[in-house]
């Protein structure tokens, strides 16, 4: 009787022995966001690090079997990361030492870090007590891999691959970072995916992918999430980041996650496995999206972590830019020219050299007094590191061009004058042609008036036409609706944010004036304006 108990008893610690859950955690686009806090306003904002790292410890204390792992798109996109590369290089960099204090296993190299060069990557990578990730990156002179291709690690006795990958920018977008080519990431885990389930016998394959999330394989190249899962034998998460859309989904029966950005959630996926036949196999997968609450406290490692270089940008934010001779106001931006877009079209001029420039109406809630101005204000007006660019296009795209513009308003007669299906950075205006938009009339042909130096423009006459780097990707739908494809014939070296900061920091006193290029017809409201503009 004792020994058929004792029989029994080690059957079900066998049996016991035989399961184990591993809990994957993944972030990405937190653009070096430390505090839930707007750097330009100072107000309360969802997000940052600070409360995200409290998350995280909270998530990894419940399953102490735990890996973190980051999608890219983190050191970069903040003034701090602009003090920290242009100001105070020899300061560890911030973000990768958040990642460090919270014990990250891994992370994918992401657009953003591949813009800042590689004497600033390999500075970064140095301090990492994590790998870099990237599989699908080369040298275009050697073709050798720029990064580390995967991590293996092993937890709670299991075998788990993370395999780094990054979307390919749009064909109409420069490089990422010059003398690099990023391979087909869905041809490369083609090729990787078996080597490390047959050479490297890992248990558990896991796809850290810059690259957007995406239900349906739409043939999208910055967001292949779905065709890596739909095409992809063998792989078991995918942990995406790039569009910084909340995603969960299930596209071929793999599961997908991409935790927002700036910190709006942290990505989870609980996994049990069961071991049989000699190996382990994943059983049941649990994801969900978990988002800090308003009332957690800060991590005291990252507010330590991050201390020195946050004092650095406040000050550096709060330094004297220019006497201002004119209110910059955002509020008119989309029924008038006004001084505040055109000090962004002049920098863009002159950045591209371009006939035309293109550049989205500003915010409704920035407005910069004229008197004495902080640089933190000025940096408001344009806060991504996107570059901008210079390509070639006919007079009938660029009609094109202003007929997409004009679809952010319904119509002049109706209760609300906005089209609420775009976004309120979606509505660009143009300097270098003049031009009226009746919108009394229907969409596609509200472009009553279009002239270069008193004369019409011709639907076969060829312009340059310098624009935000990110319409290039799609965004607003602009290359689109124009029909326009091919590359750019010219690319800014610093972004479109550094130039503003560099032609305003050059100039004692500023005075923008208007150019009076272009109207509304009729004329609006302007009440209706300011109430009812996103």
């Amino acid at each position: 009787m004792l020994s058929r108990c004792f029989c029994v008893l080690l059957c079900v610690l066998g049996l016991q022995a035989q399961e184990a859950r591993i809990r994957i955690l993944g972030t990405s686009d937190l653009k070096a966001q430390v505090l839930p806090q707007d750097p330009f306003t100072l107000a309360p904002v969802p997000g940052g690090w600070a409360r995200l790292g409290t998350l995280v410890r909270l998530l990894k204390a419940e399953v102490p079997d735990s890996l973190l792992v980051d999608c890219g798109d983190g050191t970069g996109g903040s003034p701090m990361a602009y003090v920290w590369s242009r100001l105070h290089p020899d300061r560890p960099e911030p973000v990768t030492a958040v990642l460090n204090g919270l014990g990250a296993t891994a992370m994918t190299v992401g657009h953003l870090e591949l813009m800042g060069g590689f004497k600033q990557i390999r500075a970064m990578e140095e301090q990492a007590k994590f790998p870099w990730l990237a599989a699908n990156v080369r040298f275009a002179a050697t073709g050798k891999l720029a990064f580390t291709p995967y991590q293996k690690v092993e937890v709670a006795g299991v075998q788990v691959a993370i395999l780094g990958l990054v979307a390919r920018p749009r064909p109409a977008l420069p490089d990422p970072l010059e003398g690099l080519v990023v391979e087909d990431p869905v041809a490369c885990a083609k090729e990787m995916v078996p080597v490390l389930r047959q050479k490297e016998k890992v248990d558990v394959v896991i796809v850290a992918l810059h690259g957007g999330a995406a239900e349906t394989c739409a043939g999208d190249p910055e967001s292949p999430s779905a065709c890596l899962a739909q095409q992809v034998k063998g792989i078991d998460l995918i942990l995406a980041g790039h569009t910084g859309v909340l995603t969960q989904a299930h596209p071929g029966g793999v599961p997908v996650l991409q935790p927002g950005s700036r910190g709006a959630a942290v990505a989870v996926a609980d996994l049990t496995l069961r071991r049989a036949r000699g190996r382990w196999e994943v059983g049941a997968v649990a994801t969900r999206l978990e988002r800090p609450a308003a009332d957690l406290e800060p991590d005291p490692g990252v507010l330590q972590a991050t201390a020195e270089l946050r004092a650095f940008t406040d000050a550096y934010l709060d330094t004297l830019a220019t006497q201002l001779a004119t209110d910059l106001d955002g509020r008119w931006g989309r029924m008038e020219d006004t001084p505040l877009a055109h000090l962004l079209h002049t920098v863009l001029r002159q950045a591209t050299g371009a006939q035309v420039t293109a550049v989205p109406a500003p915010s409704k809630t920035l407005f910069i007094p004229k008197g004495p101005t902080s640089v933190r204000q000025f940096y408001a007006l344009s806060p991504t590191d996107d570059p901008a660019v210079r390509i070639q296009v006919t007079g009938r795209q660029l009609r094109a061009y202003l007929e997409h513009a004009a679809k952010f308003f319904s119509y002049s007669h109706h209760p609300d004058l906005f089209n609420r299906q775009g976004g309120p950075g979606e509505f660009d205006t143009l300097e270098g042609v003049t031009y009226a938009l009746d919108i009394s009339r229907e969409p596609g042909a509200r472009v009553v008036t279009l002239t270069v130096q008193g004369k019409p423009v011709k639907d076969d006459q060829v312009f340059s036409l310098g624009l935000p780097a990110r319409r290039l990707a799609g965004a607003g739908g602009y290359v689109e609706a124009m029909g326009w494809k091919g590359r750019p014939e010219a690319v800014t070296a610093e972004p479109l944010r550094n130039l503003l900061l560099a032609h305003v920091l050059a100039k004692p006193s500023l005075s923008v004036g208007t150019v009076d290029t272009w109207r509304i017809i009729p004329a609006l409201d302007r009440e209706r304006v300011l109430a009812q503009q996103p």
